[in-house]
């Protein structure tokens, strides 16, 4: 008998995790949606769909029964001035009611940190909703300001991928290597994908006015080339996971991007890997060497 499959439980594990808390997290930005919603319906009620136009209300009774897991209102609200009314009940049904449903105990943790208790009656527990902060709707992480800062710039910045040079050169301008006892200068040349200069980092070790710790001052600069270089498709892929933890599209669903030059073999990327590789992974062509001869390994690339 053969194993057909083998499962991997640790990753399994850690992804039903995953998935059953990112369920956990779009339930309740539901709920928060639903209370600025809710705000939104005792605005329209009140307006009569004109959302420029005055009204005064500043809460809203919510109501919980004990023989009932989910919200309701019975329509009372309150002025700025505390003064109390009603909402009719053929406004109330038309769709208000059904905005107020979409609260219950599970996602209490979001909703009463918004409400003033009342006295409970009976078998009914009430709660004020404050609707004012109920509208003040909170971005997201992923669609928050800053986030959208940094996916313009990315989006405004040269064609990827950057690449890095080390340059080591001698007093007269001679290149040589690294660790060179006539070596005097240490240049990182960043270039974007189409061979334009990015940026260059130096670090001069030639006189008194120059670093007494070159060794260190030359590992720490390369250290920072590394970072600027590799920032453009760093960002790419923690924007995408970024995404895939608020429950956006997964970052890891793979989309045809070419064929492989050498092979043939169809190449993939995703929002979280920009590198072209096989759909198993793999980065390199797979292939049978000719009898008596040699078989090297070599990458795929794709084809122009």
């Amino acid at each position: 008998m053969t194993t057909p499959y083998t499962v991997n439980d640790a990753k399994l594990k850690d992804a039903l995790i995953d998935a059953q808390e990112r369920i956990k997290r779009a339930e309740d930005r539901l709920a928060r949606v639903a209370c600025a919603d809710i705000a939104a319906g005792v605005r329209d009620i009140l307006t009569g769909g004109e959302p420029t136009a005055p009204f005064d209300a500043t809460h809203l009774r919510l109501t919980a029964q004990r023989d009932s897991h989910v919200l309701s209102t019975d329509g009372t609200y309150w002025t700025a001035s505390g003064e109390e009314r009603r909402i009719e009940i053929v406004d109330l049904m038309g769709g208000l009611l059904g905005r107020v449903n979409l609260l219950n105990l599970d996602n209490l943790r979001i909703w009463r940190p918004m409400c003033e208790p009342e006295a409970t009656s009976g078998d009914t527990a009430s709660f004020r909703l404050d609707l004012v902060r109920a509208a003040q709707l909170p971005d997201e992480v992923h669609t928050s300001a800053r986030v959208a800062e940094i996916r313009a710039r990315l989006a405004a910045a040269t064609r990827r991928p950057w690449t890095v040079e080390e340059i080591v050169t001698n007093r007269n301008g001679g290149i040589v290597t690294a660790g060179a006892p006539d070596a005097v200068h240490t240049d990182f040349v960043i270039e974007d994908g189409d061979g334009m200069k990015v940026a260059e980092l130096s670090v001069n070790y030639d006189g008194p006015e120059d670093t007494e710790t070159p060794a260190e001052d030359i590992a720490a600069t390369r250290a920072n080339a590394m970072l600027i270089t590799h920032a453009p498709v760093d960002l790419v892929f923690l924007l995408a996971y970024l995404d895939h933890l608020a429950g956006g599209e997964d970052a890891e669903v793979p989309a045809l991007r070419g064929y492989c030059g050498h092979c043939g073999t169809a190449l993939y990327v995703s929002n979280a890997c920009e590198t072209p590789t096989a759909l198993d992974g793999s980065t390199q062509c797979k292939g049978t060497p000719a009898p008596h001869s040699i078989h090297f390994p070599r990458r795929h690339v794709l084809r122009s």
